[in-house]
């Protein structure tokens, strides 16, 4: 009888997630373990595919607070300077939540369709909403909070175009 075949890991996953995080590919909020998911370009909303056209064209967007400073302030996504911009979301008419999220330096594109959270919290106290937003989010699934994806399989040009766009 001959020898079993036996498969050795080589690759060493908590040296890779860093490496992913370094360069932006990847990312955990602060304090709160957020994932971030990727999502094929393939797969977005024809609304999120127009959205990206127009950030390569610049415009015209359709609400005064697109191509503007997002701020990651709950650190959702990797460091660095982000521009936001709203993907229409169809039967309804205003803003919505479905956002890009492009990064300034690298061009790189994030999607979420749930981008003042995915629970809403109100009453209590100032001090306890956050507590609790936390925590009834985490019901939900506790590595995915935020709902960003960062948006991968780009053709080369595209991705130049949109960092020369948002850069």
């Amino acid at each position: 009888m001959p020898n079993p075949v036996v498969i050795e890991k080589k690759q060493d996953d908590s040296i890779e997630a860093h490496g992913m995080r370094e360069h932006g590919m990847l990312g955990r909020g602060v304090g709160m373990g957020n994932s971030l998911y990727a999502l094929s370009y393939d797969f977005l909303p024809p609304e999120a595919k127009k959205t990206i056209e127009l950030i390569i064209s610049k415009g015209p967007f359709l609400y005064s607070q697109d191509d503007k400073p997002f701020g990651n302030r709950f650190g959702d996504l990797p460091s660095g300077q982000y521009l936001e911009y709203t993907v229409p979301t169809p039967g309804i008419s205003n803003r919505g939540m479905r956002r890009i999220v492009a990064r300034k330096k690298t061009g790189q594109l994030f999607f979420t369709a749930c981008h003042y959270e995915r629970i809403q919290v109100r009453g209590g106290t100032f001090s306890d909403r956050p507590r609790v937003q936390v925590e009834e989010t985490e019901k939900i699934e506790p590595s995915w909070r935020n709902g960003f994806y960062v948006i991968t399989g780009m053709a080369l040009d595209m991705r130049n175009n949109i960092v020369s766009a948002v850069g």
